[in-house]
């Protein structure tokens, strides 16, 4: 039997997964002052952020906040909180054909957004060639793959002596 008086572990709360469908009204108090350009760039938006802990050692309670390779640090706020559906920006996949609804193909996720009305996450990819997908995809649409590892290239080259050098030889 456990001791009631000890205490419990933390909760795990990050990372997190939610957008921004407002400009929180009490101004650019709520993004570390370093942030507000780029903050404002992309909220409000249906861009689905990944919450991932706090900042360490910072008087303030940030939060950092990514967006792929976008960082942004921000005060706990109102934002709209989403379940994550296990692919996040920069994951490699395959498109499922499901019975030849979709076309096969292999890309990278480039953007995630919430598409309100339809209550769905949709994932927005960039193809093999690195060419933008437009469409967007559901979750039930893809599949993770293992990112490509790059091959070293090597070229097999004749030897110095030619065909007729070789048959010169075998008939002397």
């Amino acid at each position: 039997m456990s001791d009631p008086l000890l205490p419990l572990p933390p909760l795990k709360t990050d990372p997190k997964y939610g957008y921004f469908p407002w400009w929180p009204e009490d101004g650019d108090a709520w993004v570390h002052p370093d942030d507000v350009a780029v903050a404002r760039s992309m909220i409000p938006s249906p861009r689905v952020w990944r919450r991932d802990g706090t900042v360490p050692a910072t008087p303030e309670a940030y939060v950092f906040m990514h967006y792929g390779d976008i960082a942004i640090r921000v005060r706990r706020t109102l934002w709209k909180e989403l379940c994550p559906e296990g692919f996040d920006i920069g994951d490699h996949v395959e498109v499922r054909t499901r019975g030849m609804t979709n076309e096969h193909r292999v890309g990278v996720v480039r953007d995630v957004h919430w598409d309100e009305p339809a209550g769905v996450l949709q994932y927005f990819l960039s193809a093999a060639d690195g060419h933008p997908v437009e469409r967007a995809f559901a979750a039930i649409d893809l599949k993770h793959v293992e990112a490509p590892s790059p091959r070293t290239e090597f070229r097999i080259e004749p030897s110095g002596e030619t065909r007729t050098e070789l048959e010169v030889e075998d008939s002397a």
